[in-house]
């Protein structure tokens, strides 16, 4: 057994991000998000009470293609990732955070499900030394939130054992479902500080404005078998350049390059 996962079994890992206290959560933890926003979203909360943190950003959060940059007002892509990086350094600052713990790996946007094998050979660099990982859930509402937590689950069966605990954050599950999700209930002044966060990213507002500054959810990641679509793909009806049955195609094919098909999907 690791020493992480008797970290979070001796100590209740989830338990003590619940505690009324608030007491900081003495783990070497990363945070690994699709794109500048999603770590205030899914985990705003609880980003100031993490002493040893690393949060990494696997794409720069714009679609590289001079349609999508004009969509937002932009001439080029590379200017709407500038304005997106720097909403992110605001928005950690906020936070308390130093821009030094914000690690981009500049996959652009839509892109990550197209590079799974890759992807997970980088994540494992980053999660090699950690007790603790937080992460997209698999939920088939972005194929970039699904490339991720197939990444960090993938990264982690080739640890054999020796990985971090990873938990993930699912933002679209519906309420009390039975999954084993623990809600983190905001304080006045977490709600306060995650909305003053979630305000720095100006060029996102109308889909932040679609969450709102919400209650956190988190779960001890279960094993997922990512090579079969969930049961509801919310992009199968809108653009996102691929579609559930394809990023299931996609698994398959990175778990055989990785050298996975022995381990249960």
């Amino acid at each position: 057994m690791s020493r992480a996962t008797n970290v979070a079994r001796n100590d209740g890992l989830l338990a003590q991000s619940m505690a009324p206290e608030r007491p900081l959560l003495l783990f070497k933890t990363v945070v690994i998000v699709a794109h500048p926003g999603d770590e205030t979203l899914a985990c705003g909360a609880l980003l100031p009470r993490f002493p040893d943190i690393c949060i990494v950003h696997v794409t720069d959060g714009a679609p590289h293609t001079v349609t999508a940059a004009r969509e937002h007002g932009f001439h080029h892509w590379a200017d709407y990732a500038l304005v997106r990086r720097k909403e992110l350094e605001r928005a950690a600052a906020v936070g308390g955070l130093r821009a030094p713990v914000l690690q981009p790996l500049g996959l652009p946007e839509r892109s990550a499900a197209l590079r799974l094998a890759i992807l997970t050979r980088a994540l494992l660099g980053f999660i090699a030394g950690a007790e603790l990982v937080l992460t997209h859930a698999f939920e088939g509402a972005d194929p970039d939130h699904d490339a991720i937590a197939f990444a960090v689950a993938a990264a982690r069966s080739r640890m054999r054992g020796r990985g971090p605990v990873v938990v993930d954050m699912p933002l679209y599950r519906r309420q009390d479902t039975g999954d084993g999700a623990v809600r983190l209930r905001l304080t006045h002044d977490e709600r306060v500080r995650k909305a003053r966060m979630l305000a720095e990213f100006a060029s996102q507002q109308e889909m932040l404005m679609a969450f709102g500054v919400r209650d956190e959810c988190y779960r001890i990641a279960p094993e997922q078998d990512f090579t079969h679509p969930p049961d509801e793909v919310r992009y199968d009806s809108v653009e996102r350049g691929i579609t559930g049955g394809q990023f299931a195609q996609l698994a398959r094919a990175a778990r055989g390059e990785l050298g996975l098909d022995s381990v249960p999907a």
